[in-house]
């Protein structure tokens, strides 16, 4: 569930925040002093839920909340605030909710089990992989654009891995299997970990990508992916396997074996 929080008293809000952000029920939580800036932000990203404080100086909740309406109807409203009187201003814009300041983990958790538009589960990913022929990575259905044209390579090995991490030292052996592993080609593999982050921080996806010290993962459930779903025995994936799968890499081969063990098996 994304999140968004908005209140002009900056340490309230940033406590806010913070509560939400530890909450299991919560994907991610973003918070504005700022309504413009609130505003922009609904306009450009996906949000479940607005907390909004009613009493604020730039732009009182309730105006704010008839905003969001106007470009993301499908977003649940909840007023969070110290004063009991606005409740029919509450109601007459369907909010979802009505909290009292300071609201409690528990008091949240209660608001969000019954909002008045639920969640969809099934909302379509922004990422989407293309594994299937030669690898293809896009982002709301762009091509990734990456400062190195080896990070692409990068991000293919981590799906082709489904979410097992891999060192560093694994994937220098595979991304270089023909040459000897130096402290040069060890920066350039730092430097294709940053590009990835950083393009994927850029469009508001760093879920994508889990980093420990000296080893990475790629999130699977944060995108969408055709090889993924033929594991699952999606009908359309199935149908779409023509026998090529990331054709631009030798080190496929050996995946594209076990799909095509698997046919003969099936």
């Amino acid at each position: 569930m994304k999140v968004l929080a908005v209140d002009d008293e900056k340490i309230i809000l940033e406590d806010f925040v913070a509560m939400l952000n530890g909450m299991d029920e919560i994907d991610k939580a973003v918070g504005f002093t700022d309504c413009d800036d609130a505003l922009k932000y609904v306009n450009e990203h996906d949000v479940d839920v607005a907390f909004l404080d009613i009493n604020m100086r730039e732009m009182d909740g309730i105006t704010m909340a008839k905003r969001i309406k106007i470009c993301k109807p499908m977003v649940n409203i909840i007023f969070v605030t110290a004063y009991d009187n606005y409740t029919m201003d509450a109601l007459k814009i369907h909010a979802s909710g009505y909290l009292m300041k300071p609201a409690t983990e528990e008091d949240i958790r209660e608001e969000l089990k019954d909002l008045r538009k639920p969640v969809e589960a099934g909302r379509e990913k922004r990422l989407k992989a293309q594994c299937f022929g030669n690898f293809e990575i896009y982002i709301d259905g762009i091509p990734c654009n990456f400062k190195y044209v080896k990070t692409k390579e990068l991000i293919a090995y981590l799906i082709d891995r489904r979410g097992a991490f891999a060192t560093n030292g694994e994937i220098l052996g595979v991304l270089w299997e023909d040459k000897t592993v130096t402290g040069s080609l060890e920066n350039y593999l730092r430097n294709l970990i940053v590009d990835l982050r950083g393009v994927f921080r850029q469009a508001d996806l760093e879920d994508v990508i889990i980093k420990k010290k000296g080893m990475i993962a790629i999130n699977t459930d944060a995108f969408d992916c055709d090889y993924y779903r033929w594991i699952d025995g999606d009908v359309a994936a199935i149908n779409a396997f023509a026998g090529e799968y990331m054709s631009q890499f030798s080190w496929s081969e050996l995946t594209l074996a076990g799909i095509e063990n698997r046919l003969m098996e099936g």
